[in-house]
């Protein structure tokens, strides 16, 4: 197995992450979201694709401040390999180029059960309301939204979270 860069993510490496597996999403499962701009994956040996991540920078307007965030998202092991360290794999590796992408925080959303695995990478609960837009207008995210510093020092101020478009 190896972790890589991957140069896109097509329906066909959907499928094969996926293996007929459906609602992995949660709550979220029938949003609109942002697509990423890159993409990381763990591949076998015969290059099958066993987990995935992307990131994309996204504005967010928190307490009067506006600032960009890297957005991880499409965070997902496929099912048979759940278990195995693929996600800790594929979770450092975005987070590597989530800091390559220049700023100072990342942000994801998550279903409940999962804060508990991106605590372990540094992310902390978002306690505020989080909204984002929608095609129907602007909505509060059901999914827990979390946050994590990218630089040394960072912090995340206080106040409802406004995604300056649709959520990723």
């Amino acid at each position: 197995m190896r972790v890589v860069e991957l140069e896109q993510v097509g329906p066909e490496v959907w499928s094969a992450v996926l293996a007929g597996e459906e609602n992995v999403w949660g709550p979220g499962e029938d949003l609109a979201w942002v697509p990423k701009q890159r993409h990381v994956g763990v591949l076998d040996d015969d290059n099958v694709p066993l987990a995935l991540a992307g990131a994309v920078i996204v504005r967010v307007a928190v307490g009067g401040e506006q600032f960009p965030v890297a957005g991880v998202g499409s965070v997902i092991v496929t099912r048979s390999m759940r278990g195995r360290g693929l996600a800790r794999l594929v979770i450092e590796e975005i987070l590597r180029v989530c800091a390559e992408l220049g700023p100072d925080r990342a942000m994801l959303f998550c279903r409940e059960e999962l804060t508990g695995l991106y605590g372990r990478f540094g992310f902390r609960e978002i306690e505020a309301s989080v909204s984002a837009e929608q095609p129907g207008g602007r909505i509060t995210m059901p999914m827990r939204a979390m946050w994590a510093p990218l630089i040394e020092g960072a912090g995340w101020p206080a106040g409802a979270v406004a995604v300056q478009g649709e959520p990723f």
